[in-house]
């Protein structure tokens, strides 16, 4: 498992961590699934477009 540490704005984050709460609740590991899933979201998406 890797640690991958970024910078993003400070309303995104917000709106991220609120999103996170309302599906997972305060769960340990809540944020990590979440950054996660929109990873593999994200390069499906690339990829896609890429055919």
């Amino acid at each position: 498992m890797k640690r991958l540490d970024v910078y993003i704005p400070d309303e995104l984050d917000k709106k991220f961590r609120e999103t996170v709460r309302r599906k997972y609740g305060n769960r340990r590991g809540a944020l990590s699934i979440a950054v996660e899933q929109a990873i593999r979201n994200w390069i499906k998406k690339v990829e896609e477009e890429e055919g």
